[in-house]
Parts: C-alpha cells; sequence; structure tokens
C-alpha cells in the first residue's frame, strides 16, 4: 500500500512538471529545459508542488478536526443539556456551520485524494460515506421538528436524525483518527506520534461528554414521562396554548 501511495505522489508531481513544460513546447527554446536551468525548474516544480499540497492537507485536517472534533458534538450536547427559548434554532444554526466547515474540508480531500490515487483508501472512502449521509441529517431534523411540533411526540424521522446523528459523530471522530495515521504511514506531511495520542485523547473525551450527554438526555426525559412533570421548551409551550391543549401533555422535545 505505501509503494502504491509513493507512486501516486511521484505521478502527481511528474504531471505537474509535465503540464508546466507544455506552456513551452510550442515555439520555445528547448534548451530552457536542460542542463542546469531545467534542473532548476524541476527543483522550483517539486517544491511548488509539495507546497501546495501541505496547504491543503493541513486546511483539510483543520477544518474536518473542527467539524467532528469540536462543534457537531458540541451541538449535540447543547440540544440534551441546554433549555431555553430558540434552543433548536441554535442547534440548528451550529450544526450548519459545522456541516460548512466539513464541505470545504471533503472538496479538499476529494481533490488530494483522486490527484494522489489514494480513494480507494478506507479513510477517503469514509469521508465520502460521511458526506452523503450528512446531506439527510438536516432534512431529518427539519421533519423532527415539524412532526414534534403536531404529534407531540417523536416520530420515525425523529429517531432517524438522532441516531444517524449519534452514529455520524462517532464515525467523523474515528476517521480523523484513521487520516492522522495515513498520513504516518505514507510519510509525507507525517504527524508526530505525539500528535495523534493528542487527538486521540482530546477527541476521546469529547465522544465520551457527547454520550454521557446523550444518556442523561435520556434518561432525563424518561423520568420526566414517567413523572407526569414534563416541562418542553418556551416555543412548543407557547404552541401547545395555542392549540389549548391541557398542561403536561406535551413530551420533553428531542
Amino acid at each position: 500500500m505505501l509503494d502504491l501511495i509513493k507512486a501516486g505522489l511521484l505521478l502527481a508531481f511528474a504531471s505537474n512538471v509535465n503540464a508546466q513544460r507544455g506552456g513551452y513546447s510550442s515555439g520555445g527554446d528547448s534548451s530552457s529545459y536542460g542542463g542546469s536551468s531545467g534542473s532548476s525548474s524541476n527543483g522550483s516544480s517539486y517544491d511548488s508542488f509539495f507546497s501546495n499540497y501541505t496547504v491543503i492537507i493541513t486546511a483539510h485536517a483543520v477544518l474536518a478536526t473542527l467539524a467532528f472534533g469540536l462543534l457537531f458534538p458540541v451541538g449535540g450536547i447543547m440540544i440534551r443539556l441546554a433549555s431555553f427559548r430558540g434552543l433548536w434554532w441554535i442547534h440548528g444554526v451550529f450544526q450548519t456551520f459545522a456541516f460548512i466547515l466539513y464541505i470545504a474540508a471533503f472538496a479538499l480531500g476529494v481533490y488530494m485524494a483522486s490527484n494522489l490515487q489514494m480513494l480507494h483508501l478506507a479513510h477517503p472512502i469514509i469521508g465520502i460515506v460521511l458526506f452523503v449521509l450528512l446531506i439527510f441529517q438536516p432534512i431529518l431534523g427539519f421533519l423532527h421538528h415539524v412532526m414534534f411540533k403536531k404529534h407531540s411526540r417523536r416520530v420515525i424521522w425523529s429517531y432517524g436524525h438522532i441516531w444517524l446523528g449519534r452514529f455520524v459523530i462517532t464515525l467523523g471522530i474515528i476517521n480523523g483518527g484513521l487520516g492522522l495515521q495515513l498520513a504516518q504511514r505514507t510519510r509525507f506531511l507525517a504527524p508526530p506520534q505525539g500528535s495523534i495520542i493528542a487527538y486521540s485523547v482530546v477527541a476521546g473525551i469529547i465522544w465520551v461528554i457527547y454520550m454521557a450527554s446523550a444518556i442523561y438526555g435520556e434518561t432525563k426525559r424518561r423520568s420526566n414521562s414517567a413523572k407526569g412533570d414534563i416541562t418542553p421548551p418556551p416555543q412548543y409551550e407557547e404552541s401547545r396554548h395555542r392549540r389549548g391543549a391541557k398542561r403536561g401533555e406535551m413530551t420533553q422535545y428531542a
């Protein structure tokens, strides 16, 4: 696998050099690519190629880590632990911003993986799967919100949104670690072992907090339902009064 990846890097670099040479092949002096001039040009192209990929890989890693290692989990924690007017709006905006960051990371990752012939590896494949799944998440979230307001309870769209979110966040955090391992195996911008350990520890802590908040939210929801002492978010409280429903009939949001 390592030899194949190295071959992809060399192929991408050779393609880059050939593309630059093509600009001089129609009428330029061929001697401009001979001798020391050619060597200097190739060295410059080499430096430029790897400089560009350094920027791309760094941006990809930072954006994807922000999305799955911070923003998506924090948005999920917020909807479970917080309770204030407009909470679901803030949750939606938070997750939408995280998705936008991941779209940028995804585009950079696909561009890089396709040029380096790495799309068949686990890290980019999982990245593509995550992107496809995330497209459905806001749709399910909207249906969950609308149906909850209408029926005052969870429906199939609710469970789809909730469990898909948990699955995607978990898989995204794991894929971040796979990306660091891939970089280390290829020895191309390989992160130090300390960085991988730091990511694993921090991402692991965030995931544990995220899952703990999910468990706490579900436990509290079931406890309140059993006691009949349920306080819905303000926007649902207002909707309930407008419909003339009796107090206590609403179930906890999400």
